[in-house]
């Protein structure tokens, strides 16, 4: 820290410090977000009075995993407590802000991100693939797509974790990745419903949830009924993992959208959906398609069910 920043300046550098020593111990991350991308946005830092967060850094991923009592003595000692799994040592305050405001996410994400980075790296097939996609998240994380990409090899690193993902970049419908539950191909994509109809402002709003509704079915029908990627199944199973964003639609618009594709013929050939919160694939709740052209099995909905049912 230093006495020469603007307090404004000062917040954000403690803040891109933590995640430095964060992303030190992590392999895969640390080769993405390398030393030269924090140099880089510490010069952003120091060459503007009030920077803000997207400034330094305009991928997002700062300010997206920013925790406001980071460092803060008596919350770390609480959240050290958490971790460990002594939440009856926490009084009630504690209990609170820990329910409120979760775990700062460099103990918590950070290393779970990592971990699934690491398997989609370790993968035993198509090597070349593996390299260019890892590549292709390097060189977008000065952008906003970088959560694209993180989210994307996120999913084919988890089902990685889960033992179940036998390939990716299919070659027939350049789906995401193919996986195997019970015996079976089923064909995965993994995307994020990018834009914005929230606007950003402060203050009161009433947004017609139409406006919502519509931006997920419009996500969904460009992987489904526009002759792309899970449109091209050709009597495989599907599942598509759909990711919000912020100042997008919530998780009650996304449901509403996912049963209207449901009951429509034009979607048949989506078997599943995988909604998560946001690009971290944490909060995630599963949806399995009341008729679609090809069903999951009971096993292999039964492992969705398990894998993705978590609020």
């Amino acid at each position: 820290m230093s006495s020469s920043l603007s307090s404004t300046q000062n917040d954000v550098f403690r803040q891109l410090g933590a995640l430095r020593k964060a992303v030190t111990a992590t392999p895969v991350l640390a080769s993405v977000l390398d030393e030269s991308w924090f140099k880089v946005a510490e010069s952003h830092l120091y060459s503007c009075p009030t920077p803000g967060f997207l400034r330094v850094d305009p991928s997002g991923f700062l300010l997206s995993i920013n925790h406001p009592l980071r460092g803060v003595d008596w919350f770390e000692a609480d959240q050290n407590l958490f971790l460990n799994g002594r939440v009856e040592e926490i009084d009630a305050n504690g209990r609170l802000v820990l329910r409120l405001l979760g775990a700062d996410p460099l103990r918590t994400f950070v290393p779970l991100l990592e971990s699934r980075l690491a398997a989609f790296n370790a993968l035993p097939f198509k090597p070349g693939t593996v390299k260019l996609k890892l590549a292709q998240l390097r060189s977008s994380r000065n952008d906003p797509s970088f959560k694209n990409h993180l989210f994307e090899i996120a999913v084919l690193g988890d089902l990685a974790l889960k033992g179940v993902l036998t390939d990716i970049e299919e070659d027939m419908t350049a789906v995401d990745g193919v996986i195997n539950v019970g015996g079976r191909e089923i064909l995965v994509e993994a995307t994020n419903t990018t834009q914005e109809v929230i606007p950003d402002f402060t203050g009161v709003i009433a947004l017609d949830p139409d406006i919502q509704v519509d931006q997920v079915l419009r996500k969904i029908r460009k992987k489904v009924a526009e002759s792309r990627q899970l449109a091209l199944a050709g009597g495989k199973p599907t599942v598509l993992f759909l990711a919000l964003t912020h100042r997008g639609a919530d998780s009650v618009a996304a449901k509403i959208a996912i049963q209207e594709c449901f009951r429509v013929a034009a979607f048949g050939a989506l078997s599943g959906v995988v909604v998560a919160d946001n690009w971290r694939l944490q909060a995630t709740t599963w949806h399995a398609a009341v008729a679609p052209d090809v069903p999951l099995h009971e096993r292999e909905r039964n492992a969705f069910t398990e894998w993705y049912t978590k609020r």
